[in-house]
Parts: C-alpha cells; sequence; structure tokens
C-alpha cells in the first residue's frame, strides 16, 4: 500500500475518534444539565433536627417527585449503623465528625466520607419566665454541672433525652466526658423540657434552637410565651462584655458559645447521585432559604436582588 495513502487513511480515523469523542463529551453535558432523577433516598437525620428538616423535606419532594425520599430522625448510635449496612446512604447531623470516626468508617469498610455543612443551629437555654439569668455566664453553667457540686440551691438542669446528640454537644463544649452533677436530668421529648420549664423557677432546660426559631410559626410563637430563652453574658469580638442568647443574629456574629453545625455526611464518590441532589438543594439557595426564614443561618446566604427603579424621580422642587 502507498505510504501517503496509509497516513492518509491512519489521519482520518484519528480525525473521526477525535470528533466522536468531542461530541460524546457533550451530549454528557447536555445528559447531566437535563439529568431526570429517580430512585429511593434513604436519610437519617438527628432527632434534634426534625422540626426544621421537614419544611426542607416537603420542598425537596415537590421539586423532586421523581424521588422518593425516606427521613429516619434518630439517635447518634442508631444513625451510624445504618450507614454502615447502608441502610441509611445519607446522615445530616448537628455536628462534625469527629477524626476517630472517620478512620472508624474506613477502617471498617473502605469508607471514605463526605461531608458537607448546610447551616448553624444552636442549643437553646430555656427558663421559665421570672427566671433571673442577670449573672448567668459560661464559667457558671461549668460550675453547675461540676460532679462536686450536688447543691439544692443550683437549678436543676434538664435535657429532652439521654441520647441525644444535645447532651453529647454541651458535655463536650463544658468539658466533662463522664460524671457530671446530680442535678442533671433527661426527659423523653423537647415538648416534657418545655413543660417541665414552664412550671418550675429554678430549671435550666437545653434544646435544640431550631425547635423554637421559627417565630412565624403559631405552636412557636405560644411555647415562647410560656418560657424565656436564657441569654448568656459573653465577649464579643472587640472583647466587650455583651449578653448573648440562641438567636438568628448571635449566631451569625459567632458570639453565642453554644453554636453547632448542621452537617451533611455521605459516602465520597464520583457519582452525581440522588445523595448530592439532596445536599446540594440544602446548600445551595432554595434550601438555604428555608434555613433563614426558620431562623437559622445556611452556611452560604442566599443573594437578595434589589430592583431600582431608573425613571426620573417625580415631585415638586
Amino acid at each position: 500500500m502507498n505510504k501517503n495513502i496509509t497516513y492518509y487513511f491512519l489521519f482520518s480515523l484519528l480525525l473521526l475518534a477525535s470528533c466522536t469523542q468531542k461530541k460524546s463529551v457533550e451530549e454528557a453535558k447536555q445528559d447531566s444539565r437535563f439529568k431526570i432523577y429517580k430512585g429511593v433516598l434513604n436519610v437519617d437525620a438527628d432527632m434534634g433536627l426534625e422540626p426544621i428538616l421537614k419544611q426542607e423535606e416537603e420542598v425537596f419532594d415537590f421539586l423532586n417527585d421523581s424521588v422518593q425520599s425516606n427521613f429516619s430522625y434518630k439517635n447518634e448510635k442508631e444513625m451510624f449503623e445504618d450507614f454502615k449496612s447502608k441502610k441509611a446512604t445519607l446522615l445530616i447531623l448537628s455536628r462534625e465528625l469527629e477524626k476517630s470516626e472517620v478512620n472508624d468508617l474506613r477502617n471498617l469498610d473502605t469508607i471514605y466520607v463526605r461531608q458537607l455543612p448546610v447551616a448553624y443551629d444552636a442549643v437553646a437555654l430555656i427558663g421559665s419566665n421570672d427566671f433571673d439569668d442577670k449573672s448567668l455566664d459560661f464559667a457558671l453553667l461549668q460550675k453547675y454541672f461540676d460532679p462536686k457540686n450536688s447543691s439544692a440551691l443550683y437549678p436543676r438542669l434538664v435535657f429532652e433525652n439521654q441520647n441525644s446528640s444535645t447532651v453529647r454537644f454541651v458535655l463536650n463544649k463544658l468539658g466533662y466526658k463522664e460524671k457530671v452533677s446530680p442535678n442533671v436530668y433527661a426527659l423523653q421529648s423537647v415538648n416534657e423540657v418545655i413543660d417541665y420549664v414552664s412550671a418550675h423557677k429554678n430549671v435550666i432546660g437545653f434544646i435544640p434552637f431550631n425547635t423554637i426559631s421559627d417565630t412565624d410559626d403559631g405552636k412557636v410563637k405560644e411555647t415562647l410565651k410560656r418560657i424565656k430563652i436564657l441569654s448568656l453574658r459573653a465577649k464579643n469580638k472587640e472583647g466587650d462584655t455583651v449578653r448573648v442568647s440562641a438567636n438568628q443574629s448571635d449566631i451569625a456574629e459567632g458570639v453565642y458559645p453554644l453554636i453547632r453545625t448542621l452537617n451533611t455526611v455521605t459516602r465520597n464518590t464520583y457519582d452525581d447521585n440522588l445523595e448530592l441532589l439532596l445536599v446540594s438543594f440544602l446548600s445551595k439557595a432554595k434550601g438555604a432559604k428555608i434555613f433563614l426564614k426558620a431562623g437559622l443561618i445556611p452556611v452560604t446566604i442566599p443573594e437578595r436582588e434589589v430592583i431600582v427603579n431608573e425613571s426620573e424621580v417625580s415631585g415638586s422642587k
């Protein structure tokens, strides 16, 4: 065969392959752009996040009606068991994973995880309407939890559940791992904590802020009439002593000491899957607006469009 003909033939094949490859890449981009997600998505979420995530779930399901999302609200032990067995493929925690937990997952089944924070919540301190919180600060809270302190003069400290993430978070923040004061109690639910606090003067309740953050909600309005969100003395960024509490402004500024992160956990894969579809929804405009409307702080604040009237200003001179 003539060499020129051979070179021409090979060049034509390479050109054809290149065009085919380019076309397939472009087609793949279009397929991804217009991809219709279908299937079942099993999500385990911290039971303390149920009020806010139910709002997110409702909107997500409306926008993605071909996806069947199953949200279960559990304690952390149950959540990790489901994740390891793939009963749940997405976790929504109220904190970031500890390094030891990441290593345990990796050693168990070579699970590499992807973590993405989506919003900031807090643990709210609540008391009866006549609770005096003028002297309350972080150091005094630590003293109340000290196992050596069992004085009846100190407030009772009440949590919604012995296995809740709120207990673990507060104890870690205050520096306690095992023993605490006998004045610390656990009830069965957030509603029980609210009922108990409203009926007793010398009690401090610890509940997820998102359960009382949506002040437009009728039930929340009624709850806030019965209790008081307690404030703490703290230092602001300028070093001045200020009073802070679980509220949207103090969480946004980072001055409230009991802020916690809503964190999503998935297996680290390269698939454009249902798990990432939900994570993307929570972290982008639509999901972020729901967090913001409910009184929390999304990690990514949605942009607001301001329309300026460019016509001439009319009126008397």
